[in-house]
Formats: structure tokens, sequence, C-alpha cells
């Protein structure tokens, strides 16, 4: 039963939020831009996490998935809704990419081919549509055909995954490329829809929490080690244009923000998920899904906001409250239930 005071309080935050995001677009539109592309980055993560998460289950099986499936679904099912998330940033490519702007510092034969908005545009939309089709239609699916069309949907997401990491992040400072950046989204995707599940699942048996906590502490070492090596390839091969990437990332107060993406979305959630006693707690690995989604928001924000400036990190805290607010109303009024139900019964 939905409580109308509560859903109340999600409207006025995401209201007042949004009101305030609004008026620094007014006054600075580069930060406001900036600040909604970290909190459209951070938000996307729950969903297409979550939609991975189903694709993988339905291929392997396992009773982990079916008690997920209930905080996961609903999750997923909201994948569709990121197009709203995206059109702000379509008004605001030449304010958030060099490339997009008149003048760009890019190699023209490179901004010709790829880095161009009609093919940026394009490739978004097919990423977006692709991701929302996998969504809508893979509860639809019989185990027999629910099989083949998780396979190729999870070869769909890991390639577009790679392309629109490159696109809507990395290129918001070019020429910095990674080939394994691509993997450490989708694997922060995954842990941030695992934290999610944490907090949101009900009547978790203490198989499935057991199961959660070891899901929780893999996707931890495995993002871990992928950005751990992508630094230490690239440092020790002596590589000037990609070390300067880091290195502008070192001032003060980016510096801070790695930091607390380390500890709170590596450090603290390992250590803790180290004890099966906290892997088998529905209450402690609650504590340890907070404190992963608040080290996966500072990773986000380290990622893009030397692009902008450092006052955009207001501007994202604000866009990450109203696209909160946004996704937890959705979720409660059951906007997405609605739509994976229609995509059920559609002929």
């Amino acid at each position: 039963m939905i409580r109308a005071p509560a859903n109340s309080v999600f409207v006025v935050t995401g209201g007042v939020a949004g009101l305030a995001l609004i008026v620094i677009a007014i006054v600075s539109p580069g930060i406001a831009a900036g600040g909604w592309l970290i909190g459209f980055i951070a938000m996307t993560a729950i969903p297409l996490g979550s939609l991975a998460w189903l694709l993988i289950h339905r291929l392997t099986g396992g009773h982990w998935g079916a008690g997920l499936r209930p905080a996961l679904l609903p999750a997923a099912g909201a994948v569709p809704l990121l197009v709203l998330g995206f059109v702000p940033l379509l008004a605001a490519l030449p304010l958030l990419y060099p490339w997009a702007a008149a003048g760009g510092a890019i190699n023209p034969d490179v901004a010709a081919l790829y880095l161009n908005v009609p093919s940026f545009v394009l490739r978004s939309v097919i990423g977006l549509l692709g991701w929302s089709l996998l969504a809508l239609y893979l509860p639809r699916m019989t185990e027999h055909n629910g099989v083949l069309f998780a396979g190729i949907g999870l070869v769909f997401h890991a390639v577009i995954v790679s392309v629109l990491s490159t696109d809507w992040i990395l290129s918001a400072q070019p020429p910095f490329f990674s080939t394994s950046f691509g993997a450490s989204i989708a694997v922060a995707q995954l842990l941030a829809a695992l934290a999610f599940a944490a907090l949101f699942s009900r009547n978790l048996d203490p198989s499935t929490t057991r199961d959660l906590g070891g899901l929780m502490l893999t996707a931890v070492l495995g993002v871990t080690y992928l950005n751990f090596m992508t630094v230490l390839v690239i440092w020790y091969g002596d590589l000037p244009d990609r070390v300067s990437w880091f290195v502008e990332r070192l001032g003060e107060a980016r510096s801070l923000l790695a930091w607390a993406a380390f500890v709170f979305g590596a450090l603290a959630p390992t250590v803790a998920l180290l004890f099966a006693r906290v892997r088998e707690s529905r209450a402690a690995l609650r504590w340890v899904a907070v404190s992963i989604l608040t080290g996966l928001a500072c990773y986000f924000a380290w990622l893009i906001t030397p692009a902008n400036g450092i006052w955009t990190l207001a501007a994202a805290a604000l866009a990450l409250l109203t696209l909160s607010c946004a996704f937890v109303l959705l979720s409660r009024i059951g906007l997405s239930a609605r739509l994976l139900k229609r995509a059920r019964t559609a002929p």
C-alpha cells in the first residue's frame, strides 16, 4: 500500500532540488550540465546493473536470482525511463564535450568518423533502445527462448557499455582512452544493483542473504582490481598522454573524491564482507550497501568533475537527489512494474 505522506516527501525534496538545479543552469549552464551528467551516470548504474543480473541469472539459474528478482525486476523496468534523463544531456552537448563545440581540439579524422553529434546521438539511441527492449521483453521469454535472448542480450550489453561509457564519460576529456574502462563501468553497475537489492529486498532467506553478500564481495574486488590494474599498466608504461589524465585528478578536492571512492566503495566493503557474520546479516549488508553506493557516487564524480570544474559537485548532488527521488517515486507508484506487465501481455 502506497503512503501519500511518504510520497509527498520525495515529491517536495526532488522538486526543490530540481528547482535549485534550474537556477544554477540559468546562472552557470556548464556547471549544471556537468552536474546532471554525473547524476545521470550514477543513477543509470542501478537499473542497468539490475538488467545485467537478470540476464545472467536467466543463463545460469540459481536460488539467489529468484530471491533477488523482486528487487531487481522493478529496477530493470525503469531502464526505458532513462531516455527522459538523457534528453537534457542532448541540449547541453556543446557544454559537456569539446568535440561538440566549435573549434574543439580533437583530431579532425576522429571527429569526422566518430566524435560528432549525429553519431554520438545514434549510438546513444541504439544503446538506450536496446537496453529498453531487453528490460521489457526478458520477462516474456519462455525458459528455452529466454536463454538465447539473455545470451544475445549480454553480448549486446557488454559491447554497448564499452561504447557508451567511452562516449558519455571519457569523451568529455579526450584524448584519454582505456580498453578496460567499459569493463570497470559494467562491474560498477553490477555492484550498484547488488547494493540496491541489499537495501530494498524483502524476506530474503539465509541462503540468498549469504549469496548476496558473496556476490557483493566479488563485485567489489572486481571493480577494484580492474581500476588498480588500469592505473598500474598506464603508470608503468609511462604514457604521458594517459598519465596526465590521472595527474589532473590529484588536486586537493579531487583527491578527496578519490579517497572517498576508495574508502567507501572498496576498502570498507571489502574488510566488512570478509567476515561471514556480515555476509549473513541483512542489517549489516544494508550498511555495506550504503557505503558502496556512496563510494560509487564519489567514483563517478571523480571521473567526470575535472572536465567541468570542482563546483560541478554541488550541481551533481542536486541532480543525484532529483533523479533519486524520481526513481523512488516511480518504483513506489509501480510505473516500471506496469511497463513490465504490458510487455508480458503484449501480443
